[in-house]
């Protein structure tokens, strides 16, 4: 958790604590996995916590932060730049239509190809879902049932499961 050490640092700093709670550590390691840019969950969780009074910090937990990081990744991802998109894309889609159908489209812009991209992630998310044994089903919501307070947390981190369980790779056309 290297490039995320001040993440930790800023956490514990406005929080005005000493460790990460298990929770927090586990999140901040799906966050990694996911190859969320440091600078980017550093800006989000500035933007969470400082508008949280400081008494009330404490007592929430990182991974509400959630929100507000996923809008600092879409207001950075257009400002990145990628090499050929296209063929990106393409190797993307090509991946995706293993697992499920995936109707042929040719996007304008990259940035209608990374939403055309995150659609059909989110698809074949619940498609792996819905075909799991039950057994592992609850298995997976046990393992992650501190977080079913919070259902965007939650899913994040079932969707981690997923990708680790069938070995897929991030779906984006701005992640290495």
């Amino acid at each position: 958790m290297k490039p995320y050490s001040e993440v930790v640092e800023l956490i514990l700093e406005l929080k005005k604590e000493l460790f990460l709670s298990p929770r927090e550590r586990w999140f901040l390691r799906r966050l990694q996995e996911f190859a969320y840019p440091p600078e980017v969950v550093r800006e989000g969780i500035k933007r969470f916590y400082t508008a949280i009074p400081p008494e009330k910090r404490q007592k929430t937990p990182a991974f509400f932060a959630l929100k507000v990081i996923e809008e600092v990744r879409k207001r950075t991802l257009p400002k990145q730049e990628t090499d050929n998109w296209q063929e990106k894309f393409k190797e993307k889609i090509k991946k995706i239509k293993e697992f499920i159908p995936v109707p042929e489209v040719e996007p304008k812009d990259k940035m209608s190809a990374e939403d055309l991209l995150m659609e059909l992630e989110s698809k074949l998310y619940k498609h792996l879902w819905d075909g799991l044994p039950d057994e592992e089903k609850k298995e997976i919501l046990k393992k992650y049932a501190q977080f079913k307070q919070d259902k965007t947390a939650l899913s994040f981190m079932i969707r981690g499961e997923l990708r680790k369980r069938f070995n897929l790779e991030v779906f984006s056309l701005f992640v290495e």
